[in-house]
C-alpha cells in the first residue's frame, strides 16, 4: 500500500511538475517536488531502498520531462542513497532533519544532473545553472515544512501496517 501510495504521490509531483508556472521572479525556476519526495522517503526507508526510488521516480521523470533518460534517475538515486544513509539513526520528527536533507538531496541532484548532462552534450551555462540552482534549493527548502507533516504521518501508519503481524501470527 506503501509503494502504491509513493507512486500516486510521484504521479501528482510530475504533473504539479507540468503546471507549475515558472516564477520570472525567481529565477526561472520551480521547485523540485519529486526530490523531496525522494529524500523523504529515504529517511524512512534506509539508504538502499531510498536509492531504489529514487531511480524510479527519477525514470519516470525522465521519461515524462527528459531529454536525457536516466539522467535524472542517477541524480536521484544517488541522493535518495545518500540522504537515506545520512539519517539512519537521526530523529526523524526534528524538522531541521527534511531541511538538511532537502538542502543535500537537491545540491546533489543539481550536481549530477549538470555534470552528467554536460558529459552528455548539454550546453548549459554554468553560472546560469548556479544561479537556478539556488533558487530551486531555496524553494525545495522552503516547501519542506508543508509537506513534511503530512508525508510524516503517511509513512508512519502505512509503514507501521505493513509492520504488524497479521492476526493468528506467531502463535
Amino acid at each position: 500500500m506503501y509503494n502504491v501510495a509513493l507512486a500516486l504521490i510521484t504521479l501528482a509531483g510530475l504533473i504539479l511538475r507540468s503546471v507549475f508556472p515558472r516564477m520570472s521572479g525567481l529565477a526561472w525556476t520551480t521547485p523540485d517536488f519529486l526530490i523531496l519526495l525522494v529524500v523523504f522517503n529515504a529517511m524512512f526507508r534506509g539508504p538502499v531502498r531510498g536509492g531504489v526510488a529514487g531511480f524510479l521516480v527519477g525514470l519516470a521523470e525522465d521519461l515524462f520531462f527528459g531529454r536525457f533518460i536516466g539522467l535524472n534517475a542517477l541524480a536521484k538515486c544517488v541522493a535518495g542513497a545518500v540522504t537515506g544513509a545520512l539519517t539512519r539513526s537521526i530523529f526523524k520528527e526534528n524538522m531541521w532533519v527534511p531541511v538538511i536533507n532537502a538542502l543535500i538531496g537537491s545540491l546533489i541532484c543539481l550536481f549530477i544532473v549538470f555534470v552528467f548532462g554536460h558529459m552528455a552534450g548539454a550546453r548549459w551555462y554554468f553560472s546560469l545553472i548556479v544561479y537556478q540552482g539556488v533558487f530551486e534549493v531555496l524553494l525545495n527548502m522552503c516547501l519542506v515544512p508543508f509537506l513534511y507533516g503530512p508525508f510524516f504521518h503517511l509513512a508512519d501508519r502505512m509503514l507501521k501496517l505493513k509492520e504488524e503481524p497479521e492476526a493468528g501470527e506467531g502463535e
